[in-house]
């Protein structure tokens, strides 16, 4: 039986790195950072399977969660939801980003699907991805049995993002194939990396060059 990946082993991931999710081999296609001012942060890892299939793989710290800061989800952007307030039985998918954005208190409850979800949290701060920062505020929803999220993200630009999110461990994960830039050293980067490759890569066709030069030089005086 392959074993699990270690929360150590996942946080190496990087965009090219691989790794298996229930038998179906993942790509890492991008990796980004959010952090507020409470001292909310996620790392997330955006993969993709051969077929086209996207899940983001988040790592969250959260100060309200004393116990167990450290969580994994694994969540699916959906696209056009319908979100009913049961209070009125109105979609508020058209609206609600603009409430979030204008710091109306949240609805208390969602429905998606056939699920209820309630509001727990929120959080406001700004997400980092290949050097561009960016505002979000976030509004997170579980289900009575605290098994699904559902994540809601207005952003600056006016986008809102849907996430039906679970809870999964990183032992969940197998077979992690790390890229050339996960396999780099703290503080190494990628194309300082090349550099120093194509530096050596120089210094051996020299050599080798002078060695043939010299051969060739004691071959003409010998008369051979």
């Amino acid at each position: 039986m392959t074993a699990g990946l270690t929360e150590t082993q996942l946080r190496q991931l990087r965009e090219g790195s691989r790794l298996k999710y229930h038998g179906v081999q993942w790509e890492i296609q991008d990796y980004s950072t959010y952090t507020d001012d409470n001292g909310y942060k996620t790392e997330e890892w955006l993969l993709r399977s051969s077929s086209g299939k996207e899940y983001y793989l988040m790592r969250e710290i959260d100060p309200q969660h004393a116990q167990a800061q450290v969580h994994w989800y694994l969540a699916e952007e959906l696209r056009y939801p319908t979100l009913i307030d049961p209070k009125t039985s109105r979609d508020r998918l058209t609206t609600i980003g603009g409430d979030m954005r204008s710091h109306v208190s949240p609805y208390p409850e969602l429905q998606l699907f056939n699920r209820v979800y309630a509001f727990e949290s929120q959080t406001e701060g700004d997400y980092e991805s290949d050097g561009e920062t960016r505002h979000r505020i976030t509004w997170d929803y579980w289900d009575a049995a605290h098994l699904w999220n559902l994540a809601l993200e207005a952003w600056s630009d006016g986008t809102l993002v849907v996430y039906s999110t679970r809870e999964v461990q990183p032992s969940d994960f197998t077979e992690m194939q790390s890229s050339n830039r996960a396999a780099l050293a703290p503080g190494q980067s990628f194309s300082s990396s090349l550099t120093s490759d194509n530096r050596k890569a120089r210094s051996r066709e020299f050599v080798i060059a002078w060695i043939i030069t010299i051969v060739g030089f004691l071959l003409m005086i010998s008369g051979i």
